[in-house]
């Protein structure tokens, strides 16, 4: 009887459903330098919402190379549920270019096994900068500066802080720059950056038409 039942303990735990997971990345840096650290943050779901019982999450890049590893921590990210996390530290190559990378919990065949879950994510590698872009944000009418403005030098983004200013670290070369801000029309301006040097963004205010402007 006793080997009764545990032939039929094995099949029922052979029957078991694997849970699924997924994986989520953020606080991904937009652009690296050659060769730099950075961090990014990995948070893994289950979808019963289990807890983690030390899952492992590795990185690879784009040719299968383990390039780091960490324990889940068994705390959940702020205002989410279940969403259980780590955060890594890794290296950019040191060629240039979009190198797509992933991220993956292998199957586990704990008390309740799991199904190995994956998410791709791209990590963008430049050059070192030589310059420093500054840009200086203001309102065209009042020229009082705009805070909170975002500002894209693709691939880097930031925002202008409460005296309106924002400065993007890049290498020689052409770039096109866009200014926005909330209720204001977008800001383009095309430059050649050599050296050193501030581009002066007026905001328009985006101003809704009235039905008096309508129908006069």
């Amino acid at each position: 009887m006793a080997i009764e039942n545990e032939m039929s303990r094995k099949i029922s735990d052979c029957n078991i459903e694997r849970h699924s997971t997924r994986v989520v990345v953020w606080d991904l840096p937009t652009a690296i330098e050659c060769g730099n650290k950075f961090n990014v943050k990995f948070g893994v779901k289950c979808s019963n919402e289990c807890r983690p019982n030390a899952w492992v999450l590795e990185v690879h890049d784009t040719d299968g190379n383990k390039l780091a590893s960490a324990t889940l921590s068994d705390e959940v990210w702020p205002d989410t549920a279940a969403l259980y996390y780590t955060e890594v530290e890794l290296t950019a190559p040191d060629s240039e270019g979009l190198h797509a990378w992933e991220a993956k919990v292998p199957v586990t065949d704990q008390d309740i096994p799991h199904g190995e879950c994956v998410a791709s994510f791209n990590v963008r590698v430049v050059a070192t900068p030589e310059c420093v872009l500054t840009v200086e944000a203001i309102d065209r009418e009042t020229k009082s500066p705009v805070e909170g403005a975002r500002v894209v030098v693709h691939p880097y983004r930031t925002f202008t802080d409460e005296h309106g200013l924002a400065q993007v670290r890049v290498p020689k070369g052409e770039y096109r720059l866009f200014v926005s801000g909330k209720n204001y029309f977008p800001f383009r301006s095309d430059n050649e950056v050599k050296a050193d040097m501030t581009v002066r963004a007026e905001l328009t205010l985006d101003q809704e038409l009235s039905d008096e402007d309508v129908y006069t």
